[in-house]
């Protein structure tokens, strides 16, 4: 019996590659290739040094990110630059 092509091998004829994991599953005598989706979570502080304090990490909730709302997301973690810098310009 030919072993069936992946649907990842299938994409990768028709666009560029994104990451599909799978696995293979012994059912009986034949092994079922099944595909589970790729989901990432990313814990990290990206809004720099934010003037009001932020509340602890165990505190926080995951928030899902897409292309939809990204500049809602970005807009509402009020990103900011703040740092110090000698005075190159005086002559003090």
């Amino acid at each position: 019996m030919p072993k069936k092509e992946s649907t990842q091998h299938k994409i990768d004829r028709v666009r560029a590659p994104m990451v599909h994991i799978t696995y293979d599953v012994e059912i009986g005598d034949a092994i079922e290739m099944k595909e589970i989706p790729f989901v990432v979570g990313v814990l990290a502080d990206l809004s720099g040094k934010p003037d009001e304090p932020l509340p602890k990490i165990k505190d926080r909730k995951f928030v899902e990110i897409d292309r939809d709302n990204f500049n809602n997301v970005l807009e509402a973690m009020k990103p900011r630059v703040a740092f110090k810098v000698d005075n190159k310009l005086s002559n003090d």
